[in-house]
């Protein structure tokens, strides 16, 4: 019984029906890629060569955006801690 419930829920209304629908679309795909003159390994090597590229500009992107951020640390922390510095010192004083 669990089972058929696990079969249910994994497969919708019920396997040869899904197995049937899956066939169907398959043909169709097969079909259109193959007038396309395209394979299912041209198609996966398109889309892992895109996340790829994608992943890799992002990673750019943030390698500039980090230097960026470091380079302005640098440069605020030049003139923002001698000042605190000052202050406390002067503060201190009293």
């Amino acid at each position: 019984m669990a089972n058929d419930k696990t079969n249910s829920r994994f497969f919708g209304k019920g396997v040869a029906r899904t197995a049937v629908q899956l066939i169907i679309a398959s043909i169709i795909v097969g079909a259109i890629f193959s007038f396309l003159g395209l394979g299912a390994l041209e198609f996966w090597r398109g889309i892992f060569e895109t996340v790829k590229n994608l992943l890799s500009a992002i990673g750019e992107s943030f390698g500039e955006i980090a230097l960026n951020l470091i380079t302005y640390l640098i440069i605020g922390a030049a003139i923002v801690v001698p000042i605190w510095l000052i202050a406390r010192l002067l503060s201190s004083r009293k």
